[in-house]
């Protein structure tokens, strides 16, 4: 049975990939493609995507996957596509996190605070897509409140009214 991120795979980063590439190589940046869309998701939540955003995205994409640069054009493009078709969040969630450890789930979800709140402040539309995620990885409440703490005293906002 095909699941949802092959086709999801199929028709995003076959389209994005030029050249005619093995099936190896493609699976190779599941990963990063999928930390991407929901670190862009997130990005886009507020409606106002910002170019220190797209560029935090890249950062916490080659420190978390150690992408090259090579992959990182191919998972940008392969996430701006996913973004322009508005991708079932449930399902690509559901499907992604099956093969995450319970630390890769709060790492994701510490960078989906700092991709939000680059614009110091975190705006309640991102904060509840960020709260929707958490819920769709199963991390209980507490950890998503002690993430939510970390980064924005990382970042250097306020942590009044968790």
């Amino acid at each position: 049975m095909v699941g949802f991120f092959d086709k999801f795979r199929k028709s995003i980063v076959s389209c994005v990939w030029k050249d005619s590439v093995d099936e190896t190589e493609i699976q190779n940046v599941d990963d990063k493609i999928a930390l991407g869309v929901l670190l862009w998701a997130v990005a886009e939540a507020d409606n106002k995507f910002l170019p220190e955003e797209e560029d935090k995205i890249k950062r916490v994409l080659i420190s978390y996957t150690k992408a090259t640069e090579k992959d990182i054009i191919i998972v940008l493009e392969s996430v701006k596509k996913a973004a322009e078709q508005r991708i079932d969040l449930y399902t690509f969630t559901h499907e992604v996190s099956n093969n995450l450890s319970y630390n890769v789930k709060i790492d994701i979800l510490e960078n989906l605070f700092r991709v939000a709140c680059i614009d110091n402040d975190l705006d309640n539309n991102e904060l509840e897509l960020i709260r929707k995620i958490s819920g769709l990885f199963h991390i209980p409440h507490k950890d998503f409140i002690n993430a939510k703490i970390k980064i924005k005293k990382e970042v250097g906002l306020e942590t009044f009214g968790l």
